[in-house]
C-alpha cells in the first residue's frame, strides 16, 4: 500500500473551523500531514479534528484569534511542540460580513474585516517564515479572491483586504529570494461556504448584491480542486512560481515553462484576466 503523499509533512491551516480553510486541513490530514487548524475557539474548532477520523495524518485544532499577534505565536508554540516545524502553511482566515457604501459603515467593523484578512495573514506569515528560514525552507500559501483586482461596489473591506494580500505575496517572494522559502497565492475559485451564502442571501447581501445569489447558483462548486493544488505545491510542483497567484485549473508545468522563457510572467497585474 502506497504511502499517503504528505506522510512526513507538518502543516497549519488558518481559518480552518469552517469553509474552506476547513476542507483544506481536512485534506492535509487525508493526505498524511501532520494538521494543526488555527481558528477561534468555538464549537467549530472544538468538533474540527473528528472531520479527519481515519486519516492517514492527524488533526489537531488550536484556538487563536489570527488579528493578535500574541495568539498566533502561542498556537505556532504549540504546533512546534506537539507536530514540529510546519513546512507548509496556509494563511486562510478571513471574512465578508461588512457590506454597503464605504460612507455607511461602520469603522471599526470595516477596519476589523480588512484586519482579519490582511493582518492575519501577516501574522501568520512572520510565524511562518521565522521557522521557515531556521529550518532551511518551507511554502507559505496566502488566500486570494477575485474582488482584489475586480470593479465591484458595496465590498470594499474584503476588496482591499484581498488586493493587499495578493501585493504581500509578491512582496514576501521578492524579500525571499535566495532562500528556500517559497511564497504562492491560491485563488480557490467560487466555492460555496457560509459565507458566500450569507452574501447570496443573507439581508446584507440582498440590499447590496442583488445579482449573486443567481450567479452563485449557477457556478458554485466546492473546495476539492483548491485542496488538491495546495497539495501539489506542498509537493513541490509550484516552487518556480513563488509570488503568484495560483488557481486550481492552472497547468502548473505550463506556467513554469512560460514563466522560465518569459521571466515577466511571473508578475502581478492589475489586470488578472
Amino acid at each position: 500500500m502506497c504511502a499517503a503523499p504528505l506522510t512526513g509533512q507538518v502543516a497549519v491551516v488558518t481559518g480552518a473551523s469552517r469553509g474552506i480553510g476547513k476542507a483544506i486541513a481536512v485534506h492535509l490530514a487525508r493526505q498524511g500531514a501532520a494538521t494543526a487548524g488555527i481558528a477561534r475557539a468555538g464549537p467549530d474548532l472544538a468538533a474540527l479534528s473528528r472531520e479527519a477520523d481515519g486519516a492517514a495524518g492527524r488533526l489537531l485544532a488550536y484556538p487563536a484569534d489570527v488579528t493578535s499577534a500574541g495568539e498566533v505565536e502561542a498556537a505556532f508554540a504549540r504546533v512546534d511542540a506537539d507536530l514540529g516545524t510546519p513546512q507548509l502553511v496556509v494563511a486562510c482566515a478571513g471574512t465578508a460580513d461588512v457590506l454597503g457604501p464605504l460612507w455607511l459603515a461602520d469603522p471599526q467593523r470595516w477596519w476589523q474585516a480588512v484586519a482579519v484578512d490582511l493582518h492575519g495573514t501577516m501574522l501568520t506569515a512572520q510565524c511562518a517564515i521565522s521557522r521557515m528560514l531556521a529550518a532551511g525552507g518551507g511554502r507559505l500559501v496566502t488566500i486570494y479572491g477575485n474582488l482584489g483586482d475586480r470593479q465591484q461596489g458595496y465590498v470594499s473591506a474584503f476588496a482591499v483586504a484581498k488586493a493587499g494580500i495578493a501585493r504581500l505575496t509578491e512582496s514576501l517572494a521578492c524579500e525571499l529570494a535566495g532562500t528556500q522559502v517559497r511564497v504562492l497565492g491560491v485563488h480557490p475559485g467560487f466555492v460555496r461556504t457560509a459565507m458566500t451564502e450569507q452574501l447570496a442571501w443573507g439581508e446584507q447581501g440582498r440590499a447590496w448584491l442583488p445579482g449573486f445569489s443567481e450567479t452563485a447558483e449557477r457556478r458554485w462548486a466546492d473546495a476539492q480542486p483548491a485542496a488538491d493544488l495546495i497539495t501539489a505545491i506542498a509537493l513541490g510542483a509550484a516552487d518556480q512560481l513563488t509570488g503568484r497567484i495560483l488557481h486550481p485549473r492552472d497547468d502548473l508545468s505550463a506556467l513554469t515553462r512560460q514563466c522560465q522563457s518569459q521571466p515577466g510572467r511571473r508578475r502581478l497585474r492589475l489586470d488578472l484576466s
